[in-house]
């Protein structure tokens, strides 16, 4: 019965990926790229010093990833469209709040900080990445890149929009309620549109039937490459102990501690370089246009050779990256930098959650990820800190730059070495 209403049906993955792209779009948007914007009016009008602007950056960055493990928990017991509802709502209430409730500088650090940081944290990274991974297999690659793509867009859209609004109105407040409006209409998408996994409307990933899915099993001679896929039933804890588990962790630092710090520094070191403000500031756009690039360029190769050779080679475009900024004197320098830069993180950011799902699984993904999630969270957040004391004890960042590389390093070695583990 399954197998005759899954042919007759259209596979529903693709309108899936069209309403995680819509949601990701607008809960990562809107709220971060966007409260940048609005923050830093809204705090200067309410006589807030930049320390507690920056503390609420802080915060936000930090409880998106903190919760991690409550964020795997929820959406392996509730579903991940519980999880974006949820985040969705965080968010609307936040932007709400912060329009017309925030008064106190307490309560700034609060609103944003925490609620909102927790917020994006329940209704974006992983509920999205783990639906993505339950509606595809042999095609994860190409869906996880293109969802993902939806927050270099938000970038892009966002800040300039909600810029709009605040120079036509003259009020802030009113850019808070295009955040809530934003939330309030990702959650709509979510409960509409949004279902947990194939098997809720009788479908199976990728679309294919059972017999298709043999069939393609037995030509496989005919097919250059297939895409690796556990078989397996992992559980959390087997998943934890085994070393492939680490190897992909170390990837991820390898990619997160090189990437905050260039982004974070890279507009102050290139201004050391000589190179003017206004050229500088344009390298993010350009990093934030070449992500997306990167990330469709991941998912494809992905689909073509193993994602850890593609992670491997991901992070060695990013360490271009460091070589560059290090030796950027002109526009071409910063072109260099802020291109590879975008590149290896856009490629790198695909393969990450591919590699987790294909070597220990879709059904424990969340959990997995949701566990390890505050790892990277901390060690990103710390980057840019620790390479900002280097700079202050030695007045460069030279010892900024050896440290990154350094993790860089040990994110390729980590890759080529993490082949598909073995469940004892």
């Amino acid at each position: 019965m399954i197998n005759n209403t899954s042919e007759k049906k259209r596979f529903y993955g693709w309108t899936i990926v069209v309403s995680l792209w819509i949601i990701y779009f607008l809960n990562v948007g809107f709220p971060m790229y966007g409260g940048q914007t609005v923050n830093t009016f809204m705090a200067d009008e309410m006589g807030f010093k930049r320390t507690i602007l920056g503390l609420a950056f802080s915060l936000f960055n930090l409880f998106q990833g903190l919760p991690g493990p409550i964020i795997g928990y929820t959406i392996q017991k509730k579903g991940a469209r519980f999880s974006i509802a949820l985040g969705s709502i965080l968010i609307l209430v936040s932007a709400i709040m912060m329009g017309y409730v925030v008064k106190s500088q307490w309560l700034f650090l609060l609103t944003f900080g925490v609620i909102a940081g927790v917020g994006v944290g329940f209704g974006t990274v992983v509920p999205v990445q783990t639906t993505v991974t339950q509606w595809f297999d042999r095609k994860r690659s190409r869906a996880m890149a293109i969802t993902l793509t939806a927050s270099g867009f938000g970038g892009f859209v966002a800040a300039p929009l909600l810029t709009k609004v605040l120079s036509g109105t003259g009020k802030w407040n009113n850019c808070w309620l295009v955040v809530a409006a934003a939330a309030l209409i990702a959650l709509l998408i979510d409960l509409i549109m949004v279902k947990n996994k194939p098997a809720d409307i009788g479908q199976i990933p990728d679309g294919t039937s059972f017999s298709e899915e043999k069939e393609t099993k037995s030509n496989k001679k005919a097919v250059s490459y297939i895409p690796y896929s556990t078989k397996d039933e992992w559980t959390v804890k087997e998943a934890l102990k085994n070393s492939k588990c680490w190897l992909t962790l170390l990837a991820a630092i390898g990619l997160y501690i090189p990437y905050m710090m260039l982004i974070s520094h890279g507009i102050a070191c290139l201004g050391d370089h000589g190179i003017s403000a206004a050229t500088a500031a344009f390298s993010i756009s350009l990093i934030t246009a070449t992500s997306i690039a990167g990330r469709l360029l991941g998912g494809e190769l992905c689909n073509r050779m193993p994602a850890r050779f593609v992670w491997a080679g991901s992070l060695v475009v990013l360490l271009l990256g460091s070589v560059f900024l290090m030796t950027a004197t002109g526009v071409v320098g910063m072109v260099l930098y802020a291109v590879c830069t975008g590149i290896g993180f856009g490629a790198s950011f695909v393969c990450m959650p591919v590699v987790f799902s294909s070597y220990f699984g879709a059904k424990i993904y969340s959990r997995l990820f949701g566990t390890l999630f505050p790892i990277i969270t901390i060690c990103s957040s710390i980057s840019p800190t620790l390479a900002r004391y280097l700079f202050d004890a030695s007045g460069s960042y030279t010892s900024g730059f050896i440290m990154i590389i350094a993790f860089n390093v040990i994110g390729i070695v980590a890759s080529l070495l993490n082949t598909p583990p073995q469940k004892q």
